[in-house]
């Protein structure tokens, strides 16, 4: 039986240019997907675009919008930089995707003693509430296309460690907010989340004692890999029968 070819989809990865944004991306791309990129940096975001342009012979640049989901119009650029960025589909369709990917950052450090209410706004508004909105408004295009939202989790909302209470906090928000989306938005759309252990860092795991005594918090023993991660990712964009699930890796 001659096996049918899979669809080329338009995926927004939100957070594209943070490390695991940055593997995401070109592990879509490679495969054949358009990638849409958003992140808050400008910079990063032309030289991705163009790096992807590149490891794709032949393709245009990758569409990009910069927003900073701390800010309060950050899902209206996004959609709109999104509409006038995307070139329009066959069917009249302007600016639209199909799947997205939230790997959003950032991996703030707040000591108990330290926290402040500013924190804990700050922390929630990226890792949360933008990105619930960010969905609500793209739940249009979402259906249209039978798409997925694969959502960045961790481990630490079940398993917490020090010195985090406000990522974690927002970590466990999105994890209820996005299981609730999955019964909003069901069947038309589906929503997972991929619950992640440590992964590893090259600048920030160099002391051998500290790599030590984190990856021992894992059954494994040892911190994950980017490819590691992209691999569940991409599993759970395709897994055309699952919604709601969470899925851990690394614990």
């Amino acid at each position: 039986m001659t096996a049918t070819a899979r669809k080329s989809r338009r995926v927004l990865v939100v957070g594209a240019t943070g490390r695991l944004g940055v593997a995401i991306a070109e592990s879509l791309a490679d495969r054949g997907d358009e990638v849409v990129l958003t992140a808050r940096d400008p910079n990063k975001l032309e030289q991705m675009s163009a790096s992807l342009a590149r490891e794709s012979t032949g393709s245009r640049p990758a569409p990009f919008v910069c927003a900073d989901l701390t800010h309060r119009d950050a899902v209206e650029r996004i959609v709109e930089g999104l509409r006038a960025a995307i070139p329009i589909s066959a069917d009249g369709t302007r600016g639209s995707i199909d799947d997205i990917v939230l790997a959003c950052g950032p991996f703030p450090r707040t000591p108990f003693d330290e926290l402040r209410r500013e924190d804990l706004e700050r922390t929630i508004t990226v890792h949360c509430v933008a990105p619930l909105l960010l969905v609500h408004a793209l739940a249009g295009d979402l259906a249209k296309a039978r798409g997925a939202v694969v959502a960045l989790g961790d481990a630490g909302t079940t398993r917490p460690f020090e010195h985090h209470v406000a990522y974690l906090t927002a970590k466990g928000a999105i994890k209820t907010g996005l299981r609730a989306l999955a019964v909003e938005l069901a069947p038309d759309v589906r929503v997972n989340i991929v619950e992640l252990g440590i992964v590893a860092d090259p600048e920030a795991d160099a002391d051998p004692l500290r790599q030590h005594r984190l990856a021992t918090r894992s059954q494994l023993g040892r911190f994950g890999t980017p490819a590691e991660v992209v691999h569940v990712v991409t599993a759970l964009l395709d897994a055309t029968w699952a919604t709601g699930e969470t899925w851990g890796i690394g614990r």
